[in-house]
């Protein structure tokens, strides 16, 4: 009887653990164990997304811009061509559209320097952007201006004229395009003809009109 009490506690024992290790086996093979089992991967590193630079973006918080205008103009009737400066001040206020006010100065020499036409041309000019977005942005313009002349004549022309002044109002067309170098400053060059509808024909009948290449530096605010 003794020897018989021994082997069922013998066996009741032996039965536990077998129990215990095939509790412990299942545990062991469900999914969630077997994933805290393996070695954790590092995160997929992700590809950094491409960033257009500011000049090419489609929002551009910026809208006006000031800044220096200079170029080349050759006037019909006029003994050579000449350069001018100024400012002009830009207004963006749609994606394809702005307006510009631009006010300059120059001088001309007629009839081998006896009659010299200064003049301060106030221009009105609206753009239309062909291309609005990208580093290069075509345009074209029209506009209107008030150009503030003094004619001075000299040698034998100031003995029988006296100088003057006049305010002639005009209209000019034509066409160029501007080129962003970075998120707030940008460099335009245009073309344009001028119409002045001068009143004073004793100087050179119909002589005002001319051609000008201009050139611009613009900051942006």
């Amino acid at each position: 009887m003794k020897t018989l009490a021994l082997s069922v506690t013998f066996a009741a024992s032996m039965a536990a653990l077998a129990a215990s290790q095939e509790s412990a086996g299942d545990e062991l093979w469900e999914p969630s164990s077997f994933a805290r089992m393996l070695p954790t991967a590092p995160p997929e590193a992700r590809p950094e997304s491409f960033v257009f630079p500011s000049s090419l973006a489609k929002d551009e918080p910026a809208s006006f811009s000031l800044g220096a205008a200079a170029g080349y103009l050759k006037a019909r009737g006029a003994d050579g061509g000449t350069w001018f400066g100024g400012v002009q001040a830009r207004l963006h206020f749609a994606r394809i559209l702005a307006a510009e006010a631009a006010i300059t100065f120059h001088s001309n020499r007629y009839e081998h320097g006896g009659v010299v036409g200064t003049q301060y041309p106030l221009q009105l000019t609206a753009f239309l952007y062909i291309i609005p977005e990208g580093p290069i942005r075509p345009y074209i313009l029209g506009g209107v201006g008030w150009y503030y002349t003094r004619v001075d004549y000299r040698d034998s022309f100031a003995l029988v004229n006296r100088d003057r002044t006049e305010h002639i109002f005009g209209e000019h067309l034509g066409a160029g395009g501007e080129l962003m170098l970075g998120p707030r400053i940008s460099a335009d060059v245009d073309v344009r003809y001028i119409f002045l509808n001068a009143t004073n024909d004793k100087v050179i009948h119909r002589a005002y009109n001319y051609w000008q290449a201009t050139f611009g530096l613009n900051f942006y605010f």
